[in-house]
């Protein structure tokens, strides 16, 4: 008899939908690198990501940061509460004075400072004596000195930062337990995939336990070998819903 057409494959194909499917659902529940941790603020998201040796030059800090998620970049900083909130959770996290990379460009066009996504820069927080036209070029970039909050340029290759700040606008949904970490949704799937598996086994035993039940030491099915032994109303059935896969 052909597997495929049998009562138990049909069965065994509805299980693995129903495990696929629970899985793509949890893969949905958040768009982003479940390794990284994303904590909220207002309307964005921001993750701090510790960098290792003198630390990265902007360039390595932009790739790092767009590869983490969607629509993520380096941190843009837009109002003085916002400035407080990086500067404090960078000081919870490395613990010791250091710089946090601007996603922010000096544009020699209109002389002045920009955000990588060429949005007008309206909060500043220079250190006094920031910007001049002795430290502004092409090659200019901008970080937060976190022991005194403030801002100070420094060439765009120079290797700086404990810690690279992303920040996205993307992640902004309304359960934010849902993003603020990939890795909740990890158990629930995998008791999915237990219940699943056991559920198929018990199935595959069952079917087989009925098939030897109603077959007869020399192979042929009961009915036909013997007319009078006593059948059970499963066998019959089992029976029936093969000889219906058959047809």
């Amino acid at each position: 008899m052909d597997f495929m057409r049998t009562p138990t494959f049909s069965l065994w194909v509805t299980v693995s939908c129903l495990f696929l499917s629970s899985i793509t659902a949890g893969q949905q529940g958040c768009p982003f690198d479940s390794k990284v941790t994303w904590i909220p603020f207002r309307s964005k998201w921001y993750t701090f990501i510790p960098t290792s040796g003198n630390g990265y030059n902007l360039e390595k800090a932009q790739e790092i940061c767009k590869t983490s998620a969607p629509g993520a970049d380096v941190v843009s900083v837009r109002d003085k509460e916002e400035n407080a909130f990086i500067v404090d959770h960078f000081k919870q996290l490395v613990q010791k004075p250091g710089e946090i990379w601007l996603g922010i460009l000096f544009d020699t066009d209109t002389d002045t400072f920009r955000w990588h996504d060429r949005s007008a820069v309206n909060y500043s927080n220079w250190v006094p004596g920031e910007p001049n036209e002795d430290t502004t070029s092409i090659d200019t970039c901008a970080v937060v000195e976190t022991q005194s909050r403030q801002w100070k340029t420094v060439y765009c290759d120079e290797e700086l930062g404990k810690s690279i700040i992303c920040d996205t606008t993307v992640l902004a949904v309304p359960d934010e337990d849902a993003c603020s970490n990939g890795n909740k949704n990890i158990l629930s799937t995998a008791l999915v995939i237990t219940a699943s598996a056991i559920l198929l086994i018990i199935l595959l035993v069952s079917w087989y336990a009925y098939k030897r039940k109603c077959l007869s030491p020399n192979g042929l099915n009961a009915i036909q070998y013997d007319p009078t032994e006593r059948i059970t109303d499963d066998c019959i059935l089992v029976e029936n819903e093969e000889m219906e896969y058959e047809v």
